[in-house]
């Protein structure tokens, strides 16, 4: 038995905090990627919480957390965020779950407070390094991009019907059974008046910050972490940098794995297998 998930708006940003009746002794903070939310370890979360307390947040911009007013978003925000929700409900150590966006942003917060993140699991994360051709086309695109979605928040809600919402999720996941996708419609969208939902998070995210978070500073904070890291694939990922070799010779106690026939969200396509890996990190660690 659990007791019910409490559920906090701190900061603006969307918590839910699970404490096991077993009083564990171990707390993992789960961090969602880019355009998703809390909700979508939903395919793993029970079985984390047979062993861990759980927190997990949504970014702001990201489910039920706020947006920001203009909506320009910067990387720095998002480790802001993270800070806030480390200092008010973590204990003095624990651990991080990540993926994409996520795992990204963690490990550079791992880098800058090493001595309060355990171990760090990350579900990708990592780019290409870009060059400077590619960064100004995308403050180009930026520039043009925003220019169309101008405006306060509450008029760029976009109503559709659930079955939409599920029909657009069904080509992103093309490859997920039809339960697993209306499962992460209910997390990525939330009800309107007339039974129509709105996608949770700002379209404006879409528009991609030009400001990126600098290459060689993100190095620096990676050769800073002190824990245990473990780096998670998925071999047939879109998203697997050209510099994999470089991102990971920077990491001092790294554990890499892939997971065979799995896309970039490795916890939806496997998450069983993504399971084993995780536990058997675990299990070497705590040991």
């Amino acid at each position: 038995m659990y007791h019910e998930l409490s559920k906090i708006l701190s900061h603006g940003r969307n918590i839910e905090i699970g404490m096991s009746e077993k009083n564990h002794s171990q707390t993992i903070l789960l961090l969602h990627g880019f355009n998703d939310t809390k909700e979508t370890y939903i395919f793993i979360y029970e079985e984390l919480k047979r062993k861990f307390n759980l927190v997990s947040l949504d970014f702001r911009g990201h489910g039920g957390s706020d947006w920001n007013e203009d909506g320009i978003y910067h990387p720095a925000e998002n480790l802001l965020d993270l800070q806030n929700v480390i200092n008010s409900l973590m204990p003095e150590n624990f651990y991080i779950l990540a993926h994409s966006m996520g795992a990204g942003i963690a490990a550079r917060y791992t880098g800058l407070f090493p001595e309060k993140v355990k171990g760090l699991i990350c579900l990708e994360g990592f780019s290409g390094l870009q060059t400077n051709s590619l960064e100004k086309s995308r403050l180009r695109n930026w520039l043009d991009g925003m220019a169309k979605k101008t405006g306060k928040k509450e008029t760029i809600r976009r109503k559709i019907s659930k079955e939409e919402a599920i029909k657009k999720l069904s080509y992103v996941y093309s490859h997920l059974s039809m339960d697993k996708i209306v499962l992460l419609a209910d997390g990525l969208t939330k009800p309107m008046i007339g039974g129509d939902v709105t996608w949770k998070n700002d379209p404006r995210l879409k528009v991609t910050s030009p400001i990126p978070f600098p290459p060689e500073l993100s190095r620096e904070l990676w050769r800073s972490i002190t824990s245990p890291v473990l780096m998670i694939y998925g071999e047939k990922t879109h998203l697997k940098p050209d510099n994999l070799e470089e991102i990971k010779s920077h990491f001092k106690n790294l554990t890499y794995k892939e997971i065979n026939g799995s896309s970039h969200n490795m916890h939806h396509d496997n998450p069983e297998e993504c399971m084993q890996i995780i536990n058997d990190f675990f299990t070497a660690i705590l040991d």
